[in-house]
Order: structure tokens, then sequence, then C-alpha cells
């Protein structure tokens, strides 16, 4: 339950402090004396959008915090542990709006964003004003309220999220079709493409060649990471000079090679270092014995790149023709892409995707199709079971909602819960079928969508009793009606008091109200009143002693100065104890 609500500078209510008791309590007042204000401090704490005219004149920033009691709700124990927020007790909820449009949430301390305040509010408290009463009549709603009764909650977001998966598979199937027809048009084209591409031996894309790169490290080539334009362009330099390149190689195997060659004589200086060293004894000329092996190591290294190294005997004019036409068909293949090499390789292998795509069409559609069907026949399934689940708790639901509305002053009408199918093979996205309410609202009459046939009067009572209808199977502990007796007055409101009354033995209730049939039968009440102070309008909340209430009852009827309206209201009070 909701204990205490503090207000800092919304509108024109610079401060206050409530603290509200369990049951049933009435906020009352003066019309225009600023109720209102009450249920926008809710609404803020409740993560709804503001606006900084909400700010009392002249003040930097407002300010709202309520505390409740942790109700033990599962799934609210739930969400706070998925946002990392250790309640164990109390629940304080902060809400903080700057001049300068800057938005602060806080759940005891911690900051939170107010779609998380939003969030955790819905577990907190089920607000009605004059909106959320004419959203009754909109078909939309009906089924939420049929299935709060039944206890189907669960059973319809099992529904709903099997609807989706159905409509994501179709979509992503219609998207597939459309996607496989759209190349099927163009596949003379990509063909072209792929095949003048292909032909031009661009070489590999950038995944496969770093697989050769790899392989061509590992046995030594050094020309892992070259592209086919750097291999023609280091081929036609070797045709070019290959008569200097093969003598230069020569002329550096006899530098290594020759009597007088760097080889022979490391072999020479290593024998006789070696014997040496054995003489000597010295682990510091072991080490040098060492160094000389290992440079000896090394020639050996440039001497067999030196003898790999493939020089043909003669320039192949034929070879270097054919080479630079590689070239130049290399150029204008990028002149024609306007893109690199690389680029073309990458549109030749995303054109030979899309080819197969087209190929491959058939197989892909049969497997979305299958993945759609059996979406499909999930979603109906559970469709179905829901809908019988309906049609059986829409009797129930009928029969108790008519009993609260006799007790409320409307004992001809007649109110009913269709559950009607959708079209033959339809479903819909809260299931198979429409819930609508009907309403006769007196005898004789047809019964009409509720929309059609219920005055503002009945909207409320009709309100009221599919609460009351609900309200053992409500989690949320707060219960608040914003001016839930517009239309009403007399015995009827006094039938809407008691309504009510019978409410808050489930929940905690915070009534807004105008009639003082409502407000006599509460068990505790608060007076808004506006006032000048320092010559500004300011409004204040009080809490109203038992001789307080009396007062304010007389005023509510009309007659505060009157001494009989006063004793009329005290025996009123005194009856409803």
């Amino acid at each position: 339950m909701l204990r205490t609500l503090s207000i800092r500078n919304l509108a024109i209510l610079p401060e206050a402090e409530m603290a509200f008791a369990p049951g049933f309590t009435v906020l009352t007042g003066e019309t225009g004396a600023g109720k209102s204000i009450l249920i926008n401090a809710l609404k803020l704490i409740l993560g709804a959008k503001s606006k900084t005219d909400l700010i009392r004149q002249g003040a930097d920033k407002l300010r709202v915090e309520a505390v409740f009691d942790l109700p033990p709700s599962p799934a609210l124990r739930a969400l706070l542990k998925n946002l990392e927020l250790d309640v164990e007790d109390d629940l304080v909820l902060e809400r903080e709006l700057t001049a300068a449009g800057k938005n602060r949430a806080r759940v005891n301390g911690t900051l939170v964003t107010l779609s998380d305040l939003d969030a955790i509010g819905r577990h907190l408290v089920d607000l009605h004003g004059q909106h959320e009463q004419q959203g009754l009549l909109e078909a939309g709603t009906h089924g939420g309220y049929l299935d709060g009764y039944a206890g189907l909650s669960a059973e319809a977001e099992a529904y709903a999220v099997s609807y989706r998966a159905f409509r994501g598979a179709e979509q992503q199937l219609k998207q597939a079709g459309e996607e496989a027809t759209r190349l099927q048009e163009q596949i003379d084209f990509l063909q072209f493409q792929f095949k003048e591409l292909d032909k031009a031996d661009l070489g590999e894309s950038a995944g496969t060649a770093a697989l050769g790169n790899a392989k061509a490290a590992a046995e030594g080539s050094g020309e892992g990471e070259e592209n086919a334009e750097e291999r023609i362009e280091r081929e036609l330099k070797l045709l070019g000079g290959f008569e200097k390149i093969s003598a230069g190689r020569d002329a550096c195997l006899d530098s290594l090679e020759g009597p007088q060659g760097a080889l022979t004589a490391l072999g020479r200086l290593q024998r006789e270092f070696h014997g040496l060293s054995r003489h000597l004894e010295s682990e510091r000329f072991s080490e040098q014995d060492e160094k000389i092996e290992s440079a000896r190591a090394a020639l050996e290294e440039v001497r067999a790149s030196l003898r790999a190294l493939n020089v043909p005997e003669e320039a192949d004019p034929e070879r270097i023709d054919a080479l630079n036409a590689r070239l130049a068909l290399f150029q204008r293949l990028k002149a024609k892409y306007k893109t690199d090499l690389g680029g073309l390789i990458a549109l030749r292998e995303r054109r030979a995707a899309e080819i197969a795509r087209v190929t491959d069409a058939g197989i892909e559609t049969a497997s979305m199709t299958a993945a759609r069907d059996e979406a499909l026949a999930d979603a109906r399934k559970r469709g179905a079971a829901l809908s019988k689940q309906r049609r059986a708790a829409a009797q129930k639901f009928d029969a108790e909602v008519n009993a609260r509305l006799a007790r409320l002053g409307m004992e001809g009408s007649r109110f009913e819960a269709r559950v009607q199918p959708l079209p033959a093979g339809e479903l819909g996205s809260a299931g198979l079928d429409q819930v609508e309410f009907f309403l006769a609202a007196n005898p004789g009459e047809p019964s009409r969508p509720l929309r059609q046939s219920a005055s503002g009067g009945e909207i409320s009572r009709v309100m009221l009793a599919i609460k009351g209808a609900l309200a053992q199977s409500d989690p949320r502990p707060l219960l608040v009606f914003d001016e839930l007796d517009t239309g009403i007055g007399g015995q009827t409101g006094l039938r809407v008091g008691e309504a009510l009354a019978e409410l808050s033995t489930h929940h905690q209730l915070l009534v807004i109200t105008h009639l003082h049939q409502v407000a006599a039968q509460a068990a505790h009440q608060h007076k808004v009143e506006k006032r000048l102070e320092g010559g500004r309008t300011v409004t204040g909340v009080l809490p109203l002693s038992a001789r307080e209430r009396a007062a304010e009852l007389a005023r509510m009827m009309g007659g505060e100065e009157s001494s009989l309206a006063l004793k009329h209201a005290k025996e009123l009070l005194k009856k409803m104890a």
C-alpha cells in the first residue's frame, strides 16, 4: 500500500506531506482547489511524461516521493531483481524535474529510467480518471478485463508471443520471396557481371587470401600477401631485367660457394676455431663457436633462396604481352566499376552469392514456409485454448458484473461480455476472437456495444462493477479513482460509495469525489483547499478529524452555514461508522 506521498513545488502546491492508511480514503474540496494536482503527482511518480510548466513559478525544480509497502508480487520482485534493485520492505519511488528540463528518477536511492519507473508502477497502482473511464468504451481494452478476471493473463501473453513469432516468420518469408523475385528479374545481368569478373581471374577474397597467406608464410615463399596485380607486376619486372637478375644471382652464389667464398671461409674458420676451443676448454670460446655456426646457417638460407630464384633464360614476348593485357583488363574493370581490385573481388563474390540465392530460393523458401507453418500451428493451438477458457469465464463474469450493477442502481440493465470469433482462418494480436462488452441499459432495450449504449454516469458504474469483479484477482495494492461519481447523485451516489467501501476490503483506495454520499463512507478523508499566502495562491492538503469531516460533508451538501446540514452530516458519519 501507499504509506506516504511528499510533494514539493508542483503547480500551485508548494509543499505537502501526506500519510495514508489502509482502506478507503477520499480527497474532497471545492472545484478548482487543486485535487488534480495530487493525481499529477501520482502520475509523475509512476513514470508519466512531464513538462517544466508543472514546476511552481519561481522554483528551480519539483520533487515527488512516494513510499510503498513492498507487495507480495512475484512478478514485481522478479522485475526489481532484473533491475538489480535491492528492496526488502519499503519501496521508495522518487521523481525530480528541473527547470532546465532534466528528469531524474530513483528507486530506493538508485537512479532508474522513466520506463523502469513506469514498469514498477504498473505493479503498484491502478489509476482511473476520466480518460481511463472513456477507454472502457474502446473494445480493444475489453479482452484484458476478461482475461484478468479469469486469471488468463499468462495464457494471453503466451499466445501474444506465439502470434509475434508467426508474424515475424511470415514477414521473413515475404521478404525472402520479394528478394528472390527481384534477383530472378536481374539474373541475366547478375550472371553477365559474374562471368566477366570471374573470367578476369582477379584472385581470392580477403578471407581466402588470408588462408593462402598463412600457407605461403609457412612454406617460406614470401609471396603470400601479393594480389594478382602485384604478382603480374613482379613477373613483368623479372622478365624485363632477367639478364641482370641472372648475372647478379650467379655472382652472389659465387661469393658464397667459390674457392674464396664466404661459406668456404666460414667452414675453414669453424674447423680451426673448433680445434682451438678443445685445447682451451673455455666456456666463453664454446659460445663463440656457436655464433660461427649460426652465421654459417644464415648464409646457407641465403644460398637456398638464391638457388630457388626462378629466373627465365629469356624474355618470352608472348608472355609479356599476355601479362600486360591482364593488367590492362584490371584497369578497365576498375574504371568500369569505380573500385579497386579488392572491390572487384567482393563484387564478384556478391554476384555469385546472389545467383546462388536464386538457385537455392526454392529450398530456402520451403524451409521458411515450414517455420511459418509451425509458428502458425502453435499460435492457433494456443488461441483455441484461450478462446475456450474465455467463453467459459465470460458467463461467470457477466453474472458477477450484473449483480454489482444491480447494487449500483442499474437493476434493469443487462451486461454481456461477448467472445466473438474472428473471420475464419484469421488471427488477431489478442487471440482467435474479439472480446467486446455489450449493455442494455434499460429493460426491454436491445443489447448494444457499450460505446453506443452507456451514458457518463453509467460508464462510471460499469467501471466500478468491473473493478469489483476483478478485486480478488488484481494484485495491485492501490486503486485510484478520479471523480468516478461524475454524472450520478442521490441514492445512486450512496450505492457507489457502498461499492467502493466493499472494494476497499481487497485494496487500498484513494478516491477524489464531489459527492457527500461517497465521502461519508470512507474510513479517512483529506481536504484539498486553495488559499492566499504572501499574495500568492497556494494549495494545501489537510487530513480531517471527525468534527472537520462533518463540516466538510455539510459544505458538500451545499449548506456549510446550515446547522441542519451539519446535523445531517454528523448523522451520516455516525450511520456509516
